[in-house]
């Protein structure tokens, strides 16, 4: 189906934008805060306060399971690692 008018694929929404900017406004002017809360917390919740933040930054991978169905079709193909002995390194 043809697509008329609109936003181009991939093209960010003003309004995501918007909140975007704001999200980071708060927090880059509130560094200084949320690094003392942190160390307030005990380690295991200051990790798991880290995780959760990294979320926002950092993308999440997405897992891919492999059957052997996979792999008779031909979608997927073995990987060989080979160890060799560097001579010149003596």
């Amino acid at each position: 189906m043809e697509k008329f008018g609109g936003r181009k694929l991939g093209s960010e929404n003003k309004v995501t934008r918007a909140t975007k900017g704001l999200i980071s406004n708060v927090i880059e002017n509130n560094l200084v805060t949320i690094q003392e809360d942190l160390e307030k917390l005990s380690p295991r919740d200051r990790i798991n306060a880290i995780i959760q933040l990294m979320k926002f930054i950092v993308p999440t991978l997405k897992s891919v399971d492999v059957s052997g169905d996979e792999q008779k079709s031909g979608l997927v193909s073995p990987v060989l690692i080979q160890f060799v002995k560097n001579e010149d390194s003596n």
